[in-house]
């Protein structure tokens, strides 16, 4: 029970009565109030103490003038950051708009289907946080004022959503579920802490949220006892760690986090609460994000993409290397994607039909399929629509999907694998139209076939995962230590987000992140010059896109060498020494608008190579190419 009533979390109807894991009226005789409305209640009262920190802060600004206002002003938005927290497992589940509009990055962000100058300012406590935190505040009284108003807009708006909002157990338990592998990927990273550095305590204000949720649900026995037993003690150890750098994050997830999801699930269970039947790329019946069997694969493909039988997986490999997907039959997709380079081509730049390197270097489609977007610029969604591009496009196998369709219905063979793969189903009537051939063979199942074969090269079980679901030992020393690296210091874990260490965003995987680097044309460590590529801006004409990248996976890059789109980075070691330096910025290069930071990670000769070591355990290509020995140190 929370006593801090001066935040006004638990009004005093939800108070009375609270015995046995059921909440009593407020007076004999009344009946039991539903858990689902007590939690709303707890809910509301929760956005209702942020508006009032809120309030507290705006009076905090106007005089920043005075040098004492200023510790006390940052003081007042730590706080309402911490009463946020404790209420984003409802914001985000709700009212995502709202929350992302409250907590989003820093960054003005593209309304892509609205033209390129539809760009929409930031918004909300990470645009305050970095004048508050500067060196002079006061300077930007005027703006922190403003923005602050924002903040209150929106908060308005939040309660106006949440006085009518209904809810359900099942979502309960859903939302509750979704912030916790929130705060497993993101909070943990300091995601949306980027300068105050206050995400392992808001992270332990988080886990109060959802215990705060939970509460109506309390009962006594064993599975609510160790749910909140176990959410205790990683509350406690959260807020004892110290700073996040110092952190041991494995064993922050390991041993803390990783089992509470257990303790969540089994709780739910012992309540008899079936989660909502919807589908996400992340599996309801898992319960965490790092379990094995969490990510549902086809759940990022196009909407009632569906496992693929073994027929139609065997059917795409066979297309995946077949040279009649080129204008001249010249070239397949194994041509660039070699199996036994982990599906790389081992080149700094790919090279085109005519023999020429082209822009950028061939990607591994290992993982691919466990992405929001595909191509460094993010011009296509789904690895169908990948298909099509490269097989229209110009440098690459200069062909079209019809022409394909046309050749590969020639070969009687292939008729009948499509047929034996798709079970036999035409695109026509029977006896009208196009031969049955030509309606066995199309560019729909084609696209199909191909992408369940590139889905089918998803491998999520390196000694890193296999040591977050317990087997502890499957990490060394050194290993684990830069792990931690990935998480605390080097920051990585803001942009890779684990598990699945690319840039689309847990734990809805509804969108993929891009940043500006400043990647530089060839790797020196001064006087950079940028490397020309466009990037994102290419497709959509947006400023904020210029050089911005997609961020891609780290699993098995140990393997996939060179690095970046141009191929500039040979090893792993000169890789992490480039971000450590600030990325092209702190190497002298001329870069608008980079997202990385440009002041160095500071990380020491042994965390550098604890790193590498760490990205060197993310190998998984099990069954799928030669054993090797990992690239880092030299080609």
């Amino acid at each position: 029970m929370w006593t801090r009533q001066r935040r006004g979390w638990i009004p005093a109807l939800v108070l009375v009565g609270l015995a046995g894991g059921r909440l009593a009226g407020c007076s004999a005789g009344r009946p039991a109030q539903p858990p689902t409305d007590a939690v709303l209640a707890i809910w509301r009262a929760g956005i209702d103490s942020l508006a009032r920190d809120l309030e507290t802060f705006q009076g905090t600004i106007q005089r920043l003038d005075d040098p004492a206002a200023v510790s006390e002003a940052r003081s007042a938005f730590i706080r309402m950051r911490a009463t946020y927290k404790t209420v984003e497992v409802a914001l985000e589940y709700y009212a995502p708009s709202t929350a992302r509009a409250m907590n989003g990055p820093p960054l003005p962000e593209v309304e892509e289907d609205d033209g390129p100058e539809a760009i929409r300012a930031p918004t909300g406590f990470q645009v305050i946080e970095e004048p508050l935190f500067g060196e002079h505040p006061a300077d930007e009284r005027q703006s922190l004022a403003a923005e602050t108003a924002v903040v209150a807009q929106l908060v308005a708006r939040a309660q106006t959503m949440f006085a009518a909002q209904q809810t359900t157990d099942a979502h309960i338990f859903d939302a509750v579920q979704l912030e916790l592998a929130r705060l497993m990927t993101l909070g943990l990273a300091g995601f949306d802490t980027p300068i105050v550095g206050t995400a392992l305590p808001e992270a332990a204000q988080a886990l109060e949220g959802i215990l705060r949720t939970l509460e109506p649900y309390r009962r006594p026995d064993a599975s609510w006892r160790d749910f909140e037993t176990r959410l205790r003690s990683v509350s406690t150890r959260l807020r004892e760690t110290g700073t996040r750098d110092a952190a041991d994050h494995f064993a922050l997830l390991a041993d803390g986090l990783i089992p509470l999801a257990r303790n969540l699930r089994a709780l739910r269970v012992a309540h008899g609460v079936t989660l909502p039947p919807d589908r996400r790329p992340f599996h309801r019946e898992a319960a965490s994000l790092f379990d094995s069997g969490a990510i549902d694969v086809e759940a990022f493909g196009p909407p009632s993409t569906a496992p693929a039988s073994p027929e139609v997986v065997a059917l795409g490999a066979s297309l995946f290397a077949d040279s009649r997907l080129s204008r001249n039959r010249d070239r397949s997709c194994s041509s660039c994607h070699v199996a036994a380079l982990a599906f790389t081509d081992g080149r700094s730049h790919s090279v085109g039909r005519d023999g020429r390197p082209l822009p950028r270097n061939t990607p591994t489609v290992l993982n691919s399929g466990v992405q929001v977007g595909s191509f460094a610029d993010l011009r296509t969604t789904y690895l169908e629509d990948q298909v099509t591009d490269v097989i229209g496009n110009p440098d690459e196998m200069h062909g079209s999907l019809d022409a394909v369709v046309r050749a590969l219905t020639e070969d009687r063979a292939i008729v009948e694998r499509f047929a034996s793969a798709f079970r036999g189903r035409a695109s026509g009537s029977p006896g009208t139209g196009p031969s049955t051939a030509d309606r066995v063979v199309t560019g729909p199942r084609l696209r199909a076939a191909l992408a369940a074969y590139m889905r089918h090269l998803t491998r999520l079980d390196s000694r890193v995962d296999q040591a977050l679901r317990g087997q502890t030992d499957r990490l060394s020393p050194i290993e684990r230590q830069g792990f931690n690296v990935f998480v605390g210091k080097g920051r990585c874990a803001s942009c890779h987000f684990l598990p699945l260490t690319n840039g689309t965003v847990p734990p809805l995987y509804q969108r993929s992140e891009v940043e500006i680097i400043g990647v530089p044309t060839s790797p020196v460590t001064r006087r950079a010059t940028l490397d020309p590529d466009p990037g994102r801006f290419r497709i959509t004409r947006a400023l904020p896109h210029r050089f911005a990248f997609r961020t891609p996976t780290l699993r098995n890059a140990a393997l996939t060498a060179p690095y970046m789109h141009n191929g500039a980075y040979p090893t792993l070691e000169s890789v992490v020494d480039f971000y450590n330096r600030g990325g092209g910025l702190g190497i002298g290069a001329r870069v608008d608008g980079q997202t990385l930071p440009a002041d160095t990670l500071g990380l020491t000769s042994g965390e550098q190579t604890a790193l590498v070591a760490f990205l060197g355990a993310l190998t998984d290509t099990t069954g799928l190419m030669p054993r090797r020995t990992a690239r880092t140190g030299g080609r």
